[in-house]
């Protein structure tokens, strides 16, 4: 059974990409959502063909460092955006299922909470200036 792909939830225009690494290193992955809707919409779990392993990341900086920390998951709020931008929240791609190289488009699906989904295609690339 296929499930629903939402028509909530947008990606805005040149707002995805994924950040390369040499031999397989562990990539981030920054979106930013739209959700169109008026309820807010979780993301609760992604998933990859490309990926053995992806994970939801918050960056946490106090007065001394800066760390990521694992978290389940994240809101869109309604009539709102939600960022994942370098400095505050990134998807982590682990362990490429095939070989991975800037220019290729690394396939994501974004689980919600309303029961639906938001297929994703995101460029990799070295730099986010490199459209």
């Amino acid at each position: 059974m296929a499930i629903p792909v939402s028509t909530d939830v947008a990606v805005a225009e040149k707002s995805v990409w994924v950040r390369w690494l040499p031999n397989a290193l562990p990539a981030a992955g920054y979106i930013i959502f739209q959700n169109s809707s008026d309820q807010p919409l979780d993301v609760t779990k992604i998933k990859s063909p490309d990926y053995k392993r992806v994970s939801i990341y918050q960056t946490v900086v106090d007065s001394e460092s800066s760390k990521m920390v694992k978290i389940d998951k994240f809101t869109i709020p309604a009539k709102d955006e939600f960022s994942l931008v370098p400095g505050k929240y990134h998807i982590m791609l682990e362990k490429p299922t095939h070989l991975i190289t800037p220019g290729d488009n690394a396939k994501v699906i974004f689980f919600l909470s309303d029961g639906k989904v938001t297929k994703v295609r995101m460029p990799v690339r070295t730099s986010p200036e490199l459209y």
